[in-house]
């Protein structure tokens, strides 16, 4: 399973693929051809895998909504990575969150990548929004957000809360055509 949008691929983070990463990250790189960026992966998302893992171990279902890495469609390098904090809760809510690599920032990478996690995970049925927690001063993250639909629900000391509700036409999108 992976997606393509106009510049980027995602590929979802598998059991052996997080294992991977998880005790050698420059396997990663060798195995995709990539060049080593010392920026991927990050601090937050080496924390993350082990209970991903762990996740996936007792629900394979959990695949798609947890991290995915983004890479240029050339797969000529790792741009970052973008996912979703676990399945779906009761009101059909699901998190996203993301990180794009320092050196690839300010190009609309973040922006495009949001647009087709969202576009791909609206799909499903039983998700009805999609939210994002972002710090106050990360205006960049911000800009995103706004940018791909999300309207600030509530906020914090520290953070703002956003989030985007399926649409209708999310909702048409899924409907096979009829034909006349």
């Amino acid at each position: 399973m992976q997606l393509l949008s106009a510049r980027l691929k995602y590929i979802p983070i598998t059991i052996d693929l997080a294992q991977t990463i998880m005790k050698n990250p420059l396997a990663f790189y060798y195995k995709y051809q990539l060049p080593w960026n010392r920026s991927w992966p990050h601090d937050g998302l080496k924390a993350m895998l082990p209970f991903y893992v762990e996740s996936l171990e007792e629900n394979p279902d959990c695949l798609g909504f947890g991290p995915w890495i983004i890479m240029d469609a050339d797969e000529e390098r790792v741009i970052g990575d973008i996912g979703f904090k676990g399945i779906p809760d009761e009101e059909g809510n699901v998190e996203i969150g993301y990180h794009v690599v320092e050196t690839e920032r300010d190009q609309g990478f973040a922006t495009e990548a949001v647009k087709a996690m969202c576009s791909w995970v609206f799909k499903n049925e039983k998700i009805k929004s999609v939210e994002a927690q972002c710090g106050k001063s990360n205006v960049p993250s911000q800009k995103v957000l706004i940018n791909n639909g999300f309207s600030q629900t509530n906020s914090d000391r520290e953070m703002f809360i956003f989030k985007k509700v399926k649409q209708k036409e999310d909702q048409k999108s899924r409907e096979p055509r009829k034909e006349i």
